[in-house]
């Protein structure tokens, strides 16, 4: 057996031939060139890359090398910010394959059919984080052309290779000066490549029937386990959370509380994966369950409110059960030092204005919530054209009442403000008013349980804006929530093209000349959690992206 003395994950610009530039140049290249001149061929599924990967291993990446997925890619952004990133890529290219007669086009893309990267944890017993090796599977279609890219890179001048058999299968070791060397394999349809020859030694094994990262009915399960985003790019598997977590958290120093122990046991395996829909990038986590050590599946938010948010909102978020969140807070605190720390600041803080948090606070707030930041017309925080909006679903009016008017009595014995109440179409509205500065805050009910709060701006303004187009009206906001889980705790939204517009307003340069393509193609970003079943958790994030046709 082989022996390595260098460090497990070291630099690897040598390997970089195979995973960076296939994984990364590969990338690069599709979304340039918009399509794959392939032969047709099944590609190598991550399950039949993982029969050549050690049963050790404890976390693997597949990137996918679908012409539909990297043609759906090519179509993104605008032709200045294809452009910059085309220069970027050309910059990193030549560094990284400085003084490499290697072309992707020519030498690597005839023959890659898929690629997995595999953790593999070290020999030695130290932490799998510290030491893991990665372990590279690159699917073979075309082994002439293979063979024929590495016989290439033998000759490139300083590069040397060291042949040896193991298993009556031949290894070769590619040598550089800098000494960061890696080996590989040609295991019929699929090649191995790695720092450490000992796992390549070890995939052989697995090649040849020894037990494989593919014999594990957990890993089974996970690689076969379907994303449902359109044109997936690249899919991470973790198939036993737990353990890899706890191995990982055994190399702080910090104390792990028990509540945080008691997480890990409510997740079995998790599977992440990257896809190219038509509007933009979809990234969808899935967490597999314990079902026995679930207590209760959070219950989907109603998402009634939204619509009560004007369309030029551009930054928002909403869910429900604030007072939940704050008992689940102050339960954690009891095991936690650092929260148990924050939990009394809050409540003293409270007292100072001579408010229980626990009861006058955080107690009433017990239905959906929502907080959004406004693009407004006239006025707003600093006169710049921005104000602040909240919405608070009660069932306990008397005691959200009687907060407020201990609230708006502090602030006008102590603050300096002055009140105006005024009706609005039947809404009873009270206004914070500081000299100067015109209406700092405001609030009224809507409703007999949902309570409405501007901030930097009126509540006058705030429904003028609404009349004008919601939320839910936005095309934007539409076109990212189409992608996105209807039944959720929440959504997270952030509207980019809202945000861009607003800072060429300013007087000063808000972006770097460089990056301002790139960022002016994104338009938005929206997140949500989800429960499909009481055995799932879901986690999806959608980037909308400029088209660029």
């Amino acid at each position: 057996m082989s022996t390595d003395n260098q460090s497990g994950c070291g630099c690897l610009p040598l390997i970089g031939l195979t995973a960076m530039v296939v994984a990364g140049s590969a990338g690069a290249y599709y979304y340039f060139q918009g399509e794959l001149p392939f032969l047709s061929s099944q590609p190598i599924t991550p399950l039949i890359a993982a029969e050549v990967i050690p049963e050790s291993a404890f976390a693997s990446g597949y990137f996918s090398t679908n012409e539909k997925a990297w043609q759906q890619l090519s179509q993104y952004g605008n032709p200045q910010a294809k452009q910059d990133i085309q220069t970027r890529i050309d910059q990193w290219d030549n560094q990284t394959l400085a003084n490499q007669n290697i072309s992707f086009e020519k030498d690597i893309k005839p023959w890659m059919d898929g690629v997995t990267i595999a953790l593999i944890p070290p020999q030695e017993t130290s932490p799998i984080f510290e030491n893991s090796n990665p372990l590279i599977v690159i699917g073979v279609k075309n082994e002439t052309k293979a063979r024929q890219f590495f016989d290439k890179l033998e000759k490139e001048e300083n590069v040397t290779l060291e042949t040896r058999e193991y298993q009556k299968i031949t290894i070769k070791k590619v040598r550089n000066p800098s000494g960061k060397n890696f080996s590989f394999a040609f295991l019929d349809n699929r090649l191995v490549v790695a720092e450490k020859g000992y796992i390549i030694e070890r995939a052989i094994d697995s090649f040849q029937g020894a037990s494989s990262y593919a014999d594990k009915l957990e890993v089974q399960d996970l690689l076969k386990q379907s994303l449902s985003v359109k044109n997936p790019l690249l899919t991470i598997y973790i198939p036993n959370y737990k353990i890899t977590i706890e191995q990982f958290l055994d190399n702080t120093d910090k104390p792990i509380p028990e509540t945080s122990l008691k997480q890990l046991d409510e997740i079995e395996s998790i599977v992440i994966g990257i896809g190219a829909e038509k509007q933009g990038l979809h990234l969808r986590a899935i967490a597999n369950l314990n079902p026995d050590q679930i207590d209760k599946i959070p219950e989907s938010v109603q998402g009634t409110i939204l619509s009560e948010f004007p369309g030029k909102t551009f930054l928002f978020a909403n869910g429900q059960g604030i007072d939940q969140g704050w008992n689940q807070l102050v339960e954690t605190a009891k095991e936690d030092r650092e929260v148990n720390r924050l939990v009394r600041d809050i409540r003293k803080r409270f007292r100072r204005i001579n408010l229980d948090v626990d009861r006058e606070v955080f107690n009433w707030m017990n239905g959906e919530f929502a907080l959004g930041m406004i693009e407004l017309d006239r006025g707003g925080i600093a006169n710049l054209g921005v104000g602040g909006m909240m919405l608070l679903e009660t069932s306990d009016r008397q005691t959200a009442n009687n907060t407020l008017d201990k609230l708006t009595e502090l602030a006008s014995r102590n603050g300096g403000v002055t009140l105006n109440k005024k009706s609005m179409e039947g809404i009873e509205v009270v206004e914070w008013m500081l000299p100067l500065q015109g209406i700092v805050l405001s609030y009224g009910w809507l409703n007999k349980q949902n309570l409405m709060v501007t901030v930097g701006t009126s509540f006058e303004i705030i429904q003028e804006s609404k009349q004008q187009e919601t939320l839910l009206n936005n095309p934007n906001f539409k076109e990212i929530k189409s992608l996105l889980p209807s039944n959720n705790l929440g959504y997270f939204y952030v509207d980019f093209s809202q945000i861009s517009e607003q800072l060429n307003q300013l007087p000063i340069e808000s972006l770097p000349p460089e990056s301002e393509p790139i960022v002016k193609s994104v338009k938005g970003l929206g997140m949500t959690v989800s429960f499909p079943d009481d055995s799932t958790s879901q986690f999806d994030a959608v980037l909308s992206i400029n088209s660029s046709f």
